[in-house]
């Protein structure tokens, strides 16, 4: 069965991650209020907003802009928009059941990467959540978790003469029909887990910020000598870490 997208082509926005949100937040807000009586509503709240057709969690959706001015980046810090670049963000309601919340990023970065490959790019998918060619970051996935929904988060720069870009010219539209088809068609988490597992070794000369949970340090873990394990974390010298970067 093909998903149908509802993509919205944005000149300018804050950002199309946040925009999302709001929109979410404002949804379920509307859904509380008519929902009756009151005592029942933290009760079906859920159920109402799944089963309405008209909410964004009953559809998928994608937000796509062509300027930022204030693009959540890694580790939450604000991204600054190249001259050109892909800025995307969507909602989507077939996420396999067996995937871990902290490899969510793994999953949708994953999918993506294999799509640029499969076009001639030399992209990879730095852990947890950075998109790399060689040794430089030329992008990078988001997710944010609002209201038990989920939203991935995607930046690509595709030309720009401060930042590294994308290796191949891609045409916007038709990339990311290319991407929705594959992560409709995507192989089960275990087999992407498993593909992924096989490049990791691509990691040990990086380190990446690991934030700790309800706040807003980090720490710089080395992957040196990083195994990845069954569910997206990490094992380095005896020390489980989980990749907690999402926004509730």
């Amino acid at each position: 069965m093909n998903i149908e997208w509802r993509i919205e082509w944005l000149d300018e926005i804050d950002s199309t991650q946040k925009e999302l949100e709001r929109r979410i937040k404002h949804a379920h807000a509307k859904s509380c209020v008519q929902s009756q009586p009151k005592s029942q509503i933290q009760l079906h709240t859920k159920a109402q907003f799944i089963a309405n057709p008209q909410n964004l969690e009953a559809q998928n959706i994608c937000l796509v802009a062509n300027k930022q001015t204030n693009g959540i980046g890694s580790r939450h810090n604000n991204w600054e928009s190249p001259e050109d670049a892909l800025m995307f963000s969507f909602i989507y309601g077939a996420i396999p059941k067996d995937i871990p919340i902290q490899s969510l990023a793994i999953f949708f970065g994953y999918i993506l990467k294999q799509t640029l490959n499969a076009l001639g790019s030399k992209v990879w998918l730095k852990y947890p959540n950075d998109l790399y060619i060689e040794n430089q970051k030329i992008g990078g996935i988001m997710v944010s978790i609002v209201k038990q929904t989920i939203i991935c988060g995607i930046g690509l720069n595709l030309k720009d003469k401060k930042f590294k870009s994308l290796d191949i010219c891609i045409d916007k539209k038709e990339f990311l029909e290319k991407y929705f088809q594959d992560l409709q068609n995507a192989p089960n988490w275990k087999q992407i887990f498993r593909n992924y597992k096989l490049e990791f070794y691509k990691n040990f000369s990086f380190s990446f910020h690991n934030h700790h949970h309800g706040s807003k340090e980090s720490e710089i873990i080395s992957l040196k000598d990083a195994i990845l394990l069954d569910d997206g974390s990490i094992e380095v010298n005896g020390r489980i870490i989980y990749n907690l970067r999402l926004m509730e």
